[in-house]
């Protein structure tokens, strides 16, 4: 059980040091510009949103990759 806990606070780490990331390179940016995309699922209904219009079908395509998992591999 060592190794689990050794993972997750391997993984818990990683996200901090991503997100110290993201916040000094926006330090270092004065002229960037941010596109995202996103889904949120409200029980069987999913809610597309996006600031680009190519980023909208790649979160389509992401939607249906969960919905593929969740039928093969959670049964």
């Amino acid at each position: 059980m060592p190794a689990q806990n050794q993972f997750w606070a391997i993984g818990i780490g990683l996200v901090f040091a991503g997100i110290l990331l993201m916040i000094f390179s926006s330090f270092l940016q004065k002229n960037a510009r941010v596109e995202g995309a996103g889904i949120v699922m409200i029980g069987p209904i999913p809610i597309f949103f996006g600031s680009e219009r190519l980023l909208v079908p790649l979160a389509v395509l992401a939607i249906i990759l969960i919905i593929l998992w969740f039928i093969f591999f959670i049964r």
